[in-house]
């Protein structure tokens, strides 16, 4: 938490009058990020992929930099953001090194923007933070640059920060379509629906002949709950553009509806309109989700070891280790889950190309899987060392998903041990996980804090993301809800 309030006074200081950004710099002659090139046709490509990145057509984006970068091979920005937004681990090291070569030959806020996106990857979160609020400061009145941030706070799952930032775009611009998406999404995950939705009126009434709006209308519609809503929208952008990718979104409602068989089918629809192979296991490991939902172990097992097969053979390393570890959370027996646990390590330690922080970020997810299925087992003494090994990963690292995996690990293994008091305090800085939101729960009710266990309780209930960790307890906690009402009212 105190790193998060930290942030936002960060982001604060960006956009206040006079800012003083944390290194010295030049004097800045215009009023948006420079864009260095010496070709008008580098350029001129450059500001499509631009303009693909806002209406959230992220291949297309990726093609136009692609095709940047070959008619100028010194363009540095367009290279950090490829290396930002390909989904290629072999593109994203190669582009993001070219970039940092280039980085001495580039404005200091074309820089910035290097040292930001670059650090991120490379797991250097305080300098990288500092770089993009010293970017901020630079160009205090770039709508465009106040757009990438928030998107990117909003991605790591620091709503605050990027409601404060996009909120400064959108008064900036105040028609900027990506903006208002991004702030919609931001809002919403925050729990604040009526404020999303209102977001999102605006952005369809601003792009009303765009497949973006609708897609992004129906995910958000799912996440309140209003299923048959969400489908319309998703079916309004399949009409409006049937390449688009909408298949997903409708293959993730009836996940998260209970209609695991029409999931099923929608993600296998949706497989013949992927642009990469890292999309391609994506969906093929969400579809696999459906099978835990089914509570049909052996179909998980099968499917999600073609997965990490799949993602193996073609060199994605974080997605083979996520089968893996996807397998171990939804193990019914303990030594399954270590086998899987110690797959998952394998494949992020054998030498494919991945970002440091990538590998940081998952491993941290393996070591809280492993920390929670040896508390579950009374192996303390293995829960304990994974727990250390998070804490001492948290202390080097100012990565969310770093943070968030340690806290969830050390609320367990409280949890286990019976000593609720002290796990609610980890717990609480990770509420929007469902396994340890269940956790809190329990610990909320061990401790006499009622009130605390029965709002909660709506909240975890009402979870509707197409995650693992939605699949592996919502459902049943929804029917364990729905019993102690009818036992309540007899």
């Amino acid at each position: 938490m105190r790193w998060t309030a930290l942030l936002l006074m960060f982001c604060a200081a960006a956009f206040a009058t006079n800012p003083k950004p944390h290194h010295s710099r030049p004097a800045v002659k215009t009023s948006t990020l420079p864009v260095t090139t010496n070709s008008p046709a580098a350029r001129k490509e450059f500001e499509h992929a631009m303009a693909d990145l806002e209406a959230l057509r992220r291949a297309d984006a990726v093609n136009d930099l692609r095709a940047t970068v070959k008619r100028d091979p010194k363009f540095a920005q367009a290279y950090i953001l490829l290396s930002h937004l390909t989904h290629d681990p072999d593109e994203q090291v190669s582009t993001r090194i070219r970039a940092e070569q280039l980085a001495s030959q580039v404005t200091p806020g074309e820089h910035l923007l290097i040292r930001w996106l670059s650090g991120v990857q490379e797991n250097n979160y305080v300098p990288a933070i500092a770089a993009m609020n010293d970017l901020l400061a630079m160009y205090p009145r770039d709508h465009r640059t106040a757009f990438l941030a928030g998107r990117w706070l909003v991605h790591q799952r620091r709503y605050a920060q990027g409601v404060f930032v996009l909120e400064h775009a959108i008064a900036l611009f105040p028609d900027y379509p990506a903006a208002l998406n991004e702030l919609a999404y931001a809002y919403a995950f925050s729990g604040n629906f009526e404020k999303a939705s209102a977001l999102m009126e605006r952005y369809v009434q601003l792009q009303p002949d765009q497949p973006n709006p609708y897609d992004s209308y129906g995910e958000i519609l799912r996440a309140a709950g209003q299923y048959d809503a969400a489908l319309d929208k998703y079916r309004m952008a399949i009409r409006i553009d049937p390449t688009f990718g909408s298949e997903f979104g409708v293959a993730d409602t009836y996940a998260v509806m209970g209609r695991e068989a029409d999931a099923r089918e929608e993600y296998a629809r949706a497989l013949m309109f992927v642009s990469s192979e890292s999309e391609r296991v994506e969906y093929e490991l969400q579809s696999a989700l459906t099978w835990i939902r089914e509570n049909n172990h052996k179909q998980v097992d099968k499917f999600l070891h073609e997965v990490a097969k799949h993602a193996h053979s073609v060199g994605l390393a974080k997605l083979e280790a996520e089968a893996n570890r996807i397998m171990a959370m939804s193990a019914p027996d303990y030594k399954d889950a270590l086998h899987h646990l110690k797959a998952a390590e394998h494949a992020l330690d054998e030498g494919h190309p991945i970002s440091k922080s990538d590998r940081e970020e998952e491993r941290s997810m393996v070591l809280k899987v492993a920390a929670l299925r040896a508390a579950q087992n009374d192996s303390m003494e293995a829960a304990s060392k994974a727990v250390a090994q998070l804490e001492s990963m948290a202390s080097q690292s100012r990565s969310q998903v770093i943070q968030l995996a340690y806290h969830s690990a050390a609320g367990a293994v409280l949890v286990e041990e019976g000593k609720y008091a002290e796990a609610i305090a980890h717990l609480q800085e990770d509420t929007e996980n469902p396994e340890s939101m269940q956790l809190l729960w329990k610990a909320y009710k061990q401790t006499g804090a009622q009130e605390d266990a029965k709002v909660l309780a709506a909240r975890l209930a009402g979870i509707n993301e197409p995650t693992v960790e939605q699949a592996l307890v919502v459902p049943q906690f929804r029917v364990m809800l729905a019993d102690q009402q009818q036992q309540a009212a007899k």
